[in-house]
């Protein structure tokens, strides 16, 4: 793996990791990307699907399309 790329793994990787992970070793669960998102789009606990808003459809589009490709690509060796 050339350098760039290793440089560029660590980074993303770390920089979401570390604090998350240390956000919940340390008891404050509502400092996570999770509690941050469900905040921006003001969501409760349990809420049907009709009262998500467009934000929340976006984010949950995006995210599931991201997971789907990189399980696709890394996992299978699609989209090559």
């Amino acid at each position: 793996m050339n350098r760039y790329w290793l440089t560029w793994f660590i980074a993303t990787f770390s920089t979401f990791l570390i604090p998350e992970a240390w956000a919940l070793a340390t008891g404050h669960a509502e400092r996570t990307l999770s509690a941050a998102i469900w905040r921006m789009e003001a969501l409760k606990a349990g809420e049907p699907i009709t009262a998500w808003t467009f934000l929340h459809f976006a984010f949950t589009s995006v995210f599931t399309l991201m997971t789907l490709w990189l399980i696709g690509h890394f996992g299978f060796g699609w989209w090559r």
